[in-house]
C-alpha cells in the first residue's frame, strides 16, 4: 500500500483558499489541476509503497514523535511554485510553524530508516499543494497571481492530530484515506 503521513487542513482555511488562490488558478492558468478540496494536506513524510505488516510500527512512530510536539500552531501563508517560476511544475501555498514541523518531520524520517522502511529525505518544506502544471503556465499569469498573494494569510492552523493515509492513484485522481490519526482520541 502507499503511504504517506501528512496534516488535514481545516474546512474554514480551505474555504479561503478556494475563494482566492484557487479560483484565480482556474480562472488564469488552463495548464493547472488543482488538488480537490478534499484532499488539501501538508505531508509530513511521504513513506510510498509498503507492506501492511508495517503499519503498526509506523503508528508508534508518529504516536512517539508527536507526544512532545502536539498541539501545533502553524499559519498557512504565501504561495510558492517548485521548482522556480521558469519551469514551475506545482503551486504551493506555506506554513509556518516556526521550524516545529521540520523537527516533527526530521524525528519521524530518522525512526523510519533505521527500521528499513522509508528512506530519509531531508528536503521538508513546510507546505500545502494546491496545484499541479501539465505544462509550463503562462509566466505573466503565474506571476500575478504569485504577487497577488505572496503575503496573503489563509488562517492559522490548531494541529491536534497526524494522520496516516493510504493514496490510492487512480485515473480520475488520487483518493485518500485515513489509516489511523495519532493521538487517538
Amino acid at each position: 500500500m502507499r503511504l504517506f503521513i501528512g496534516i488535514r487542513i481545516p474546512d474554514e482555511i480551505k474555504r479561503k483558499i478556494e475563494e482566492t488562490v484557487v479560483y484565480d488558478l482556474k480562472k488564469k492558468i488552463r495548464e493547472a489541476r488543482i488538488v480537490p478540496s478534499e484532499n488539501l494536506h501538508l505531508t509530513l513524510k511521504f513513506i510510498g509503497e509498503t507492506s501492511e505488516d508495517n503499519i503498526p510500527f509506523i503508528e508508534k512512530v508518529i504516536s512517539s514523535a508527536v507526544e512532545n510536539f502536539l498541539p501545533i500552531k502553524a499559519i498557512v501563508k504565501s504561495v510558492g511554485v517548485f521548482p522556480e517560476e521558469k519551469s514551475a511544475r506545482v503551486f504551493w501555498i506555506g506554513m509556518d510553524s516556526q521550524g516545529v514541523l521540520k523537527k516533527l518531520n526530521n524525528i519521524i524520517e530518522t525512526e523510519l530508516e533505521k527500521a528499513g522502511i522509508s528512506k530519509k529525505e531531508g528536503r521538508f518544506r513546510e507546505h500545502i499543494t494546491i496545484g499541479r502544471f501539465k505544462s509550463i503556465p503562462k509566466l505573466s499569469f503565474l506571476k500575478e497571481i504569485l504577487e497577488r498573494y505572496r503575503d496573503k494569510v489563509f488562517g492559522v492552523m490548531d494541529i491536534r492530530e497526524v494522520e496516516l493515509i493510504k493514496s490510492d492513484l487512480k485515473s480520475s485522481g488520487a483518493v485518500y484515506t485515513t489509516i489511523l490519526k495519532t493521538p487517538r482520541k
